[in-house]
């Protein structure tokens, strides 16, 4: 049997071990050098498992010279910002969120789509926090439009969301939500050369404030056109930490939320632990995104809050544990909703439209984006009514 150099050369491009492929593929130990070296033929099966992983056609795999794969997004939780390294299921995780991306770009460039621009003069900003302040003005001047109409429910933090990424979406962007290694980010923003700006949020280990604050740091990536992927509570170099102010900025203005912590009583000021909590409750911010606000305004010590954060990030799953107790419904929904949110109102939006126009077909959105069949009437029907009330 001939040496499977694509096999292999993907592999490697993409930056991954072989015994990690073989860990998430499920195939036993050494297989996979096996199958690269030519010493035992793959199954298609197994074939088909490797070209899911690597993001590429299954015939590539086969190929006696290997392709020039785009390179990964650049890690941005690196002091020092490279191409990211990350696991199996990271690589496959982010590759879909760009099969989306472009695939979306494609059925919109066939119907002649055109985003609509709610906030034009945000780019003109010189500064993260005065990007932050335009966009949040702008924002609130939609929503306050569109509110009653849009129809999202839950919590504050979990309505906010909802209305934020349409506004993204609604602009000619796209936002999944889903799960992912929490060890490889916890968002990210990409932009492919024929794709649509979209952006990620890890919802595996996350609270739903968490999440929010996780969208805006992403959404001050795409406004600066920085691809990569990022961990927003772990910023470690000035891009990041620009990206974190316009976060808070936008979420929390210092103003309000000063107004919120020098309202707070006396007991829920009389300890770090204590007031971190209530200016998380309180706002829109995340625990640890609140406890950041309170050191940028001199509420609390930086010591204070090293202290505070080694013990809080030493159980990274409590803050979300605690909201399920509070608001147990947090999770539900009907599994059409679900899945607009895993994939992005515009996705599904545009492949109602491009259904209607016989541009494709229910076979080829399932396809293209994942949208099951049997899911695409429902998903179509409130994607397509929150899109038309968000333009109107």
């Amino acid at each position: 049997m001939p040496d499977r150099v694509a096999l292999r050369g993907i592999r490697e491009q993409r930056g991954l071990d072989a015994e990690a492929v073989e860990k998430h593929a499920k195939f036993a130990a050494g297989r996979l050098l096996e199958f690269e070296a030519g010493e035992r033929e793959p199954t298609r099966l197994q074939m088909q498992k490797l070209a899911d992983i690597y993001g590429v056609p299954l015939y590539t795999l086969a190929s006696h010279t290997t392709p020039m794969l785009a390179p990964l997004p650049t890690d941005f939780r690196k002091r020092e910002p490279a191409p990211a390294s990350l696991s199996p299921a990271g690589v496959k995780t982010l590759l879909l969120s760009e099969r989306i991306s472009i695939f979306t770009s494609q059925i919109a460039e066939e119907l002649g789509y055109r985003p609509v621009n709610l906030a034009p003069r945000v780019k003109q900003a010189n500064s993260f926090k005065a990007r932050a302040t335009e966009l949040r003005r702008a924002f609130d001047a939609w929503l306050d439009k569109h509110r009653i109409e849009l129809g999202f429910s839950g919590p504050p933090e979990q309505r906010f969301m909802g209305a934020l990424r349409l506004f993204f979406e609604v602009q000619g962007g796209i936002v999944n939500v889903n799960d992912a290694p929490s060890a490889d980010y916890m968002g990210f923003f990409v932009e492919p050369l024929t794709g649509l700006p979209t952006i990620f949020v890890n919802r595996s280990i996350s609270s739903k404030k968490a999440q929010l604050f996780t969208f805006a740091h992403e959404y001050a990536h795409a406004l600066a056109g920085e691809d990569g992927i990022s961990n927003p509570f772990r910023a470690r170099n000035s891009l990041e930490r620009s990206c974190n102010v316009f976060a808070a900025e936008f979420l929390a203005p210092m103003e309000s939320f000063a107004e919120i912590v020098e309202g707070l009583g006396r007991a829920e000021r009389s300890d770090t632990t204590s007031l971190v909590n209530a200016a998380s409750s309180r706002s829109l911010l995340s625990k640890h995104a609140a406890a950041i606000r309170l050191v940028e305004g001199d509420y609390i010590s930086r010591k204070d809050f090293q202290a505070w954060r080694s013990v809080f990030t030493s159980k990274p799953k409590a803050e979300k544990e605690e909201e399920k107790e509070n608001t147990p419904s947090v999770a539900a929904g009907a599994p059409h909703a679900k899945r607009i949110g895993e994939l992005g109102y515009l996705p599904v939006a545009l492949a109602k439209l491009a259904i209607d126009e016989k541009i494709i077909d229910p076979f080829d959105v399932a396809d293209g984006i994942g949208l099951s069949p049997k899911l695409q009437e429902r998903a179509f029907k409130l994607a397509t009514k929150r899109f038309e009330v968000a333009i109107s």
